[in-house]
């Protein structure tokens, strides 16, 4: 995917690797692509998680969470939109569909072709939105304009 292996990469002694170093070793925006739209073809073929996307476009979906994604992990800083909580804070997200969509991003991922030495950091990455999205109760939810609603979707029998 990239010119250098992981192990090649830089650590400039904070036992990380740069994070230029590895968007590149990811392969650039095209790797984000391809994952994100693996991981949004099972987001919206779940019978749970797809309500939450329910009159979205998924282009914009996907060129969100790729631009995100990109500043966070080493590319170009292009994304201009609100923090994973201020942009969920309308959304009750359980523990529980945190785990599912955690996990299908771990699978999106591998079916993306991204080496395993390298899904690590952006699967703790992710991991790390947890407390900025998973909620209790939707008493925690808020619109994030005045008339928005409160998105609750009920979890399907057999799930």
């Amino acid at each position: 995917m990239g010119s250098k292996s992981p192990a090649e990469l830089p650590d400039k002694g904070l036992g990380l690797q740069v994070a230029e170093d590895y968007f590149n070793a990811l392969g650039g925006r095209a790797c984000f692509e391809r994952v994100h739209k693996i991981f949004y073809d099972k987001l919206l073929a779940h019978p749970w998680l797809k309500g939450f996307f329910v009159g979205k476009t998924r282009a914009h979906l996907e060129d969100q969470q790729t631009d995100f994604m990109i500043g966070l992990l080493g590319g170009p800083r292009i994304y201009g939109g609100r923090s994973p909580k201020d942009a969920h804070c309308h959304l009750f997200v359980t523990k529980e569909i945190f785990d599912i969509r955690h996990q299908m991003l771990a699978d999106s991922l591998n079916e993306a072709g991204v080496p395993e030495e390298l899904q690590d950091r952006w699967l703790k990455l992710n991991a790390s939105f947890e407390a900025a999205l998973v909620k209790q109760s939707p008493d925690e939810c808020k619109g994030r304009y005045r008339a928005e609603p409160i998105i609750v979707v009920a979890k399907p029998g057999g799930i």
